[in-house]
């Protein structure tokens, strides 16, 4: 980072004091806005990149996490994963008993050749 003048990357113009850094670039407090939903993102909240751009977690896991084929809702973490449609573990069921499946029964998680997910010993 350079000593001289700070120039924030997003409008171009001077930085007389009280900038941030983020993404390694110089900006405006005002300036460091998520490039989803243009709300200024706070130096100490969790921030994701874009496009060279911040991206506040309220849109990073609205719009660029996958989302569960059951509930619509975002998958944050494990997940069961069949022909690319991703689910929530709790939200997938087995198709003989009915129970929802554990993050901890992985490995005993059947598919059968119709798509159904069955517990390995139903």
């Amino acid at each position: 980072m350079s000593e001289g003048p700070k120039i924030c990357v997003a409008c171009n113009q001077n930085i007389p004091n009280h900038w941030v850094i983020g993404l390694d670039k110089f900006w405006h407090q005002d300036c460091f806005c998520c490039g989803v939903c243009g709300r200024v993102v706070d130096a100490k909240e969790t921030f994701y990149e874009k496009d060279g751009k911040p991206v506040c977690h309220r849109c990073q896991t609205k719009n660029f996490v996958e989302k569960c084929a059951v509930c619509q809702e975002p998958i944050i973490g494990n997940r069961l994963i069949y022909q690319d449609i991703h689910y929530h573990y709790t939200c997938k069921n087995c198709k003989k008993c009915g129970q929802p499946f554990r993050e901890e029964q992985h490995d005993s998680i059947k598919i059968l050749e119709n798509g159904d997910f069955v517990h390995d010993g139903c």
